[in-house]
């Protein structure tokens, strides 16, 4: 009997802020990975002879540290992840090497199967983060479903999770817990989301109100 293939373990890397990221490569590919990095708040290291016109202006923006040189044993020192995304398999797959020794996360260009992680197909609506992986199979196909995802998925989630959020510091221990669930339940829909799309926030407001209010009664 055939063994089945293991599944990727979906995660979100939180916390980023300042962690150290290096990735090795200045083209296009990097600069996607620097780009994400840096919407998470990490200290990226580029480490690149050359880099793509934009990651020269983050560099004198001083938003990226360069090491402009080829990659050399021991650049992964001290990192928390490593992205390899040179044109070179030989250099890709000596960062991948050295961050297994180091038990550092590797994403690799060029070899999805030699990866720790991949990166995934995403759209962004406010806090709302919405990812599609192939497990590196068909980066194609996941750039698709991302496609589907942005067309279905308006800005009215990034909204309406942004106010259940204040509205969970708002509510605080004011109810029970039952109640709590049964609020958010409650504003967690399509009907509530048609009214954010709608842009009206008065009647969610109201909404909000009337639900805490009878949740509220013994």
């Amino acid at each position: 009997m055939q063994q089945a293939q293991p599944k990727p373990y979906p995660i979100a890397l939180t916390q980023l802020a300042g962690v150290r990221c290096v990735v090795v490569g200045g083209g296009e590919v990097a600069l996607r990975k620097v780009r994400a990095l840096l919407q998470s708040g990490a200290h990226v290291c580029v480490v690149s002879p050359a880099l793509h016109p934009l990651l020269t202006e983050w560099r004198a923006a001083g938003q990226i540290e360069h090491w402009a040189r080829p990659y050399a044993p021991d650049d992964l020192a001290g990192a928390f992840l490593a992205i390899a995304a040179t044109d070179r398999r030989e250099v890709n797959a000596a960062v991948a090497a050295e961050a297994r020794q180091r038990d550092i996360l590797c994403n690799i260009a060029d070899d999805p199967d030699g990866s720790s992680f991949h990166t995934l197909a995403t759209v962004t609506r406010g806090s709302v983060l919405l990812a599609a992986t192939t497990g590196g199979e068909s980066p194609a196909l996941a750039a698709h479903i991302r496609r589907k995802l942005e067309q279905t998925f308006g800005p009215e989630y990034g909204i309406l999770a942004e106010r259940l959020g204040r509205l969970r510091a708002e509510v605080g221990q004011s109810l029970v817990p039952a109640a709590r669930a049964q609020l958010w339940r409650a504003l967690a829909t399509d009907d509530v989301l048609e009214m954010v799309r709608n842009n009206d926030l008065a009647g969610l407001e109201r909404l909000i109100e009337t639900l805490i209010a009878e949740l509220k009664q013994p």
